[in-house]
C-alpha cells in the first residue's frame, strides 16, 4: 500500500491559534484555492479515506472533486481530543497555568493532566486499529488520508516503530500531501 497523508486545509481557528481537537470550523478561502490546486496526476487512482470531522470532511470533498474518486469516512481518523483546552487560544506555557504547560511538554511527557484529554494508549489504539484495517484491506493500492496534525504525526511515529506521543517529524502542514510509498 502506498500512504499520501494530507492534514485538512488551513481553518479559521489555525488563524487565530485556538487547539480545535474534536470542535471545527471551517477552511479558510485561501486553503480551498491551495487544495483545488493540487496536482490531479498525483491524485488519481486513490482511495479517499477522511476523518469525519468537518474540516477534513471539506478538504476530503476538494481532493475527492479532483481526483474523481469517493470518500470513505471514518472517525478512528479523528483528531487527538484535547480536553478543556479544545476551543481554546494557545498560550505560551509559561502563561498558560498547568494545562498549557502539560499541552506544550506533550512530546516529552504523555498528556494526562488535562481533564477530558484522550489518553495516548487509547489514541494509538484508533490508530494501529486504523492502520491495521486498512493496510490489509488495500495491499496495492494508493490511499490518500486526510486527517489531522497530531493523528498524521503520530501515524508517522508509528510507522517509524516510535511512541505516537513524540514529536519525531512534527506538524504537517495544512493542505500539504506527504507521499510515503510501499508501507
Amino acid at each position: 500500500m502506498k500512504l499520501i497523508l494530507l492534514r485538512h486545509g488551513q481553518t479559521q481557528w489555525n488563524l487565530a491559534r485556538k487547539l480545535q481537537g474534536w470542535r471545527d470550523s471551517p477552511l479558510t478561502p485561501q486553503a480551498k484555492r491551495q487544495l483545488s490546486a493540487l496536482p490531479k496526476n498525483k491524485l488519481q487512482n486513490t482511495v479517499i479515506y477522511s476523518s469525519d470531522l468537518g474540516r477534513a470532511q471539506s478538504t476530503a470533498r476538494i481532493v475527492a472533486n479532483i481526483s474523481g474518486t469517493h470518500i470513505v469516512t471514518d472517525p478512528r481518523l479523528r483528531e487527538r481530543c484535547f480536553g478543556i483546552l479544545e476551543g481554546k487560544t494557545v498560550v505560551n506555557s509559561a502563561d498558560g497555568g498547568e494545562h498549557w504547560r502539560a499541552y506544550h511538554q506533550r512530546y516529552r511527557i504523555p498528556l494526562t493532566d488535562v481533564p477530558g484529554v484522550e489518553s495516548e494508549l487509547q489514541f494509538e489504539m484508533r490508530l494501529k486499529s486504523w492502520l491495521y484495517e486498512v493496510g490489509n484491506k488495500h495491499q496495492g493500492d494508493i490511499v490518500l488520508v486526510v486527517s489531522h496534525g497530531e493523528w498524521l504525526r503520530a501515524l508517522i511515529n508509528i510507522m517509524a516503530g516510535q511512541p505516537s506521543w513524540h514529536q519525531g517529524k512534527g506538524i504537517l502542514n495544512n493542505g500539504e500531501p506527504v507521499y510515503l510509498m510501499n508501507l
